[in-house]
């Protein structure tokens, strides 16, 4: 359900490595800190607001039954050159197939992007979603 809601997993997601601007977190930074720094990776983080990052967290939908996972999967453009990986995924159930989430490079990253997930040795169809599949719909009380 996690995945579905496009929540991330530490140690999947999300590593030491990753940065907000990747994973599409900016908006757990502080506005005021996100422009005037002073923090660890500012310098980073700032640069990637301003020139963009290399790579973008992404919803992968594959076009068959089949689910991408985790450590098993690289994801190809068409053309067959490597552009990134999945990181999660799994069988949605209120989505009622499967759903997966990944990085992939920043120019293959515009929704309904074609894409060929490599799972052991196997092609599998999918194109880049948003990686929020189920909107939520609750209202927070008062």
């Amino acid at each position: 359900m996690r995945l579905e809601t496009g929540l991330c997993l530490y140690g999947s997601d999300l590593t030491t490595e990753t940065t907000p601007v990747e994973a599409d977190l900016v908006w757990s930074i502080q506005k005021r800190r996100r422009d005037a720094g002073g923090f660890l990776g500012d310098s980073v983080i700032q640069a990637e607001l301003k020139e963009g990052a290399a790579r973008k967290r992404v919803g992968i939908r594959p076009l068959d039954g089949r689910t991408p996972l985790r450590d098993h999967t690289v994801l190809k453009t068409e053309a067959g050159e490597v552009i990134g990986e999945v990181t999660s995924g799994g069988f949605g159930p209120t989505c009622e197939g499967p759903v997966a989430m990944g990085y992939v490079s920043q120019n293959v990253s515009t929704i309904g992007t074609a894409l060929i997930a490599e799972v052991r040795g196997k092609a599998l169809p999918c194109e880049v979603c948003d990686p929020i599949f189920v909107q939520q719909r609750y209202l927070r009380a008062l």
